[in-house]
């Protein structure tokens, strides 16, 4: 048995506790060695409910013994330069997406793992389960794909962390934080196509930030395949579909947890994840989480694994340069 990988934890707000909370039941797997945050009272809370050491500074903490691994789980804009100190140290990094704000700093990163023979992974959480694993595995008996549809619709009352609100129409709000999410799905079943083309709208319904919290992506792939997205913080009624058209026929994920190929179920989740599933709160995603560190190990170990990584994971902020210049192209 291999030992426990180290994983240092950077930035302790408020995605944190997801992450924190999946390693109950990891521990022959990944063991935390320590938190790291500039916020003294966001980092101490997590050292002492973990029983960890915490640190301000991220040199100091990378510097100490047993770290192994690094996940990132702070503000945006910090993503590439934390990324870019944790490979330059040995480690082996996961960083909560998106991998970076840009696709050149993406791709710098890309380039340093490859350099240092290290694992560079982005945290997209919801390609990591069984409906998921499942319509990989399934998706060569069904023929050519056809055309994509995304919908992912939940409601955020205001900004969930202060730098929400700080966010520029540049930068971005829905399509920096949501739309990795359904553009990591759409690049999974895609394959190793970029688009040929791609367009977007967005528009903004709350006043409580400045950019934009409402998107629609189309995108043209060669082979003729077609991809849409509609993203949203404004739906009360939580909504989230992914639907694929094949040759032969119809898949579709919904909820996340069931997958159905022309009407017949494949893959339904457990008792218990899903309590009302249209209501922010009414599914359980621990699992996703953990599924997502199990993910991350095996990449380190050079298992088989769903983690996007390296020039995969730099692919994802290429498109999304692309996606947001679409934006800003379609409102002048």
């Amino acid at each position: 048995m291999a030992d426990p990988v180290g994983l240092l934890l950077v930035g302790c707000g408020r995605i944190s506790a997801a992450h924190l909370g999946a390693l109950a039941g990891l521990e022959g797997e990944i063991r935390l060695a320590g938190v790291a945050d500039a916020d003294q009272g966001a980092r101490h809370r997590a050292a002492a409910a973990h029983a960890v050491p915490a640190f301000a500074d991220l040199d100091e903490a990378l510097a100490m013994p047993g770290v192994d691994a690094v996940l990132i789980a702070s503000p945006n804009a910090l993503h590439a330069a934390q990324a870019a100190a944790a490979l330059a140290a040995g480690k082996h990094v996961l960083v909560e997406k998106p991998l970076a704000e840009t696709g050149a700093e993406a791709s710098a990163l890309a380039d340093l793992a490859q350099a240092r023979g290290l694992v560079l992974a982005a945290g997209h959480t919801f390609r990591h389960n069984e409906a998921v694993a499942e319509l990989v595995r399934r998706m060569p008996q069904w023929g050519a794909l056809h055309a994509v549809e995304v919908s992912a619709c939940v409601f955020w009352d205001g900004p969930q962390a202060p730098w929400w609100a700080a966010r520029t129409p540049a930068e971005g709000l829905i399509l920096s934080l949501f739309a990795p999410h359904s553009l990591d799905f759409v690049q999974l079943v895609m394959g190793q196509d970029d688009p040929l083309r791609v367009h977007a709208e967005t528009a903004r319904w709350q006043s409580g930030w400045r950019a934009e919290d409402e998107a629609m992506i189309l995108l043209r792939y060669p082979g003729r395949r077609m991809a849409s997205i509609h993203i949203s913080y404004n739906q009360r009624s939580v909504f989230d579909r992914k639907v694929l058209h094949f040759a032969r026929g119809v898949a579709e994920i919904a909820d996340g947890e069931f997958l159905t190929w022309n009407g017949e179920v494949l893959v339904s989740p457990p008792p218990g994840i899903i309590d009302d599933a249209r209501r922010m709160g009414g599914r359980r995603l621990d699992h996703f989480f953990r599924q997502q560190l199990r993910a991350f190990v095996a990449a380190i170990r050079g298992q088989p694994n769903l983690c996007p990584t390296g020039r995969d994971a730099a692919r994802l902020i290429d498109l999304l340069d692309r996606v947001k210049a679409a934006a800003r192209d379609s409102m002048g």
